[in-house]
């Protein structure tokens, strides 16, 4: 990978995870950075297979008070870019993106621990009546921290990762890569036993049973998946109506 691709795209992982207003968070999912990548790799197809692979690990996941258990844009800035460039399958590619989740909290962390030193300077401006120093410290300030802690591991990882990382398969035997295949096609289904607590009612279990058998042996496309599940809730929504005004 070349060094100009590299800071590309740690670049793209400093901007999705600077959250500068709140719906920007998106863009740190895996789905969506992984069209991105795709663009970047002139490899969508590949791209977008890994990026939805990742993304069923994180689909359930939530940020109570706001901690979140993994950082999953920092997993797939480097999974999606090493994976495309070793010709890694989407399963081990998995098992790669799981640790790095979980070094992007510990960063994380870090930068919220440092992030409490603006806090005392805003106290200070406002003493001063400083209101456009206050707003430094609540916007500008912080994003700039937090550019070396979020775009160096990017970095180095996509300039040197792959390398390593494609020495380090070809010396595994067979079986060892079988076992993080097999791994691999376990963990999306621990992010869909997630969503099913995560939505916690029992009366929508059965509407989750019954797409995945209608998706697993009637084949459905995602478009028609898209059409029964928009029907499915509008119906929920419309039966509650109902019982509320009854």
């Amino acid at each position: 990978m070349s060094v100009y691709t590299a800071i590309l795209i740690g670049l793209i992982y400093w901007i999705s995870a600077s959250r500068v207003w709140y719906g920007f968070s998106i863009f740190r999912m895996p789905i969506v950075l992984a069209p991105i990548m795709g663009l970047i790799f002139n490899d969508m197809q590949n791209a977008l297979i890994i990026g939805a692979t990742i993304q069923m690990i994180y689909i359930g996941s939530i940020a109570p008070g706001g901690n979140p258990p993994a950082d999953e844009g920092l997993a797939a800035c480097i999974a999606i870019p090493v994976a495309l460039t070793t010709h890694m399958a989407p399963e081990i590619a998995i098992t790669l993106a799981i640790p790095l989740g979980v070094l992007g909290v510990a960063i994380e962390n870090i930068r919220k621990t440092l992030n409490t030193t603006f806090m005392h300077m805003a106290d200070k401006y406002a003493e001063k009546g400083d209101v456009k120093g206050i707003a430094r410290c609540a916007t500008i300030y912080p994003v700039l921290l937090a550019f070396p802690m979020r775009f160096l591991p990017v970095f180095i990882a996509c300039l040197y990762g792959s390398e390593a990382i494609q020495a380090f398969l070809n010396v595994l035997p067979q079986w060892i890569l079988n076992g993080l295949s097999v791994a691999g096609n376990i963990l999306p289904a621990l992010g869909i036993a997630t969503t099913m607590i995560v939505i916690g009612k029992k009366q929508y279990l059965p509407l989750f049973i019954i797409g995945f058998f209608m998706v697993t042996y009637f084949k459905l496309s995602t478009i028609a998946i898209a059409i029964f599940g928009l029907c499915a809730i509008v119906f929920a929504l419309w039966n509650q109506s109902t019982s509320k005004e009854a």
